[in-house]
């Protein structure tokens, strides 16, 4: 059976319809375009307002972690966080540059201009290549472990348990494709109400939650045949290597290929 998309103007999400987003996000240029008319002086600081203006938007977008990117397949989703946060924080350096020689101009006639902008430029340097490790490296990120769970409410494990049925009857992690908004409309549930109870009852976000059933599969699979371990890997839903041994090892402490010699020897 087709899947039918939920109507883009009206998602639980509360986002306004499209064109309203379209328009929101002119105002910006059009701010300048009648700066450049009028008050000339003024474009520095208003480009510098609008990049901090669009840091902090995508901080607040990106508040519920990896679960913010609905339509990012969960294989992917955790590195395409990683890019969106060092694309705010790259914003944040492009205004606090363009402030520091808009203010230098002003006051010291530009002395120090290049100097700034040098300065910017080898820390743009160091956030490239901090991005670079993080997106390519292979073993998982600290959690952190709370003390005390969060509250959950009956919602919370009506919703869990209609996810985990949904799971174990059809095998929906096996999707490479798999996303939060494509679960929420095979779960019948709201994308948010689904997060929201993972993340209050389980402590971890969706993606995490859909790869322990991948992995939890990829145990069974590694210990009861003798497929090699990628195809174990694209079986159970995974597309790339450094991604399913770094799920691999947050779930089991182990690397496949160890976890398998271990139960061969048990």
């Amino acid at each position: 059976m087709m899947e039918v998309a939920p109507d883009e103007d009206v998602g639980d999400d509360g986002r306004r319809p499209l064109p309203a987003r379209i328009a929101l996000h002119a105002v910006p240029a059009a701010v300048i375009l009648l700066l450049m008319v009028f008050w000339r002086e003024a474009i520095d600081i208003a480009l510098v307002l609008i990049f901090v203006g669009y840091a902090l938007a995508i901080l607040l977008l990106m508040r519920p972690g990896a679960d913010a990117l609905r339509l990012a397949p969960f294989e992917g989703a955790v590195p395409a966080y990683r890019a969106i946060i060092f694309a705010a924080a790259a914003l944040c350096l492009s205004a606090a540059v363009d402030a520091f020689v808009f203010f230098d101009f002003t006051w010291a006639h530009g002395e120090h201009a290049l100097t700034l902008i040098s300065v910017g430029n080898l820390v743009a340097l160091v956030i490239l290549g901090i991005a670079a490790a993080a997106a390519s490296r292979s073993r998982a990120p600290d959690e952190t472990v709370e003390t005390a769970p969060r509250p959950e409410t009956t919602e919370d494990r009506e919703t869990i348990a209609t996810v985990d049925a949904l799971m174990e009857a059809k095998k929906l992690y096996r999707d490479a494709n798999l996303n939060l908004d494509r679960l929420a409309r095979k779960a019948g549930i709201p994308a948010r109400q689904i997060s929201a109870a993972i993340n209050r009852a389980m402590d971890k976000n969706v993606s995490q939650y859909v790869n322990d059933y991948r992995v939890g599969e990829a145990c069974r699979l590694l210990a009861g045949t003798e497929k090699p371990v990628t195809e174990v890997m694209f079986e159970v839903g995974f597309q790339t290597k450094s991604n399913f041994n770094r799920e691999f090892r947050r779930v089991t402490d182990m690397t496949p290929v160890a976890w398998r010699q271990r139960k061969a020897e048990g």
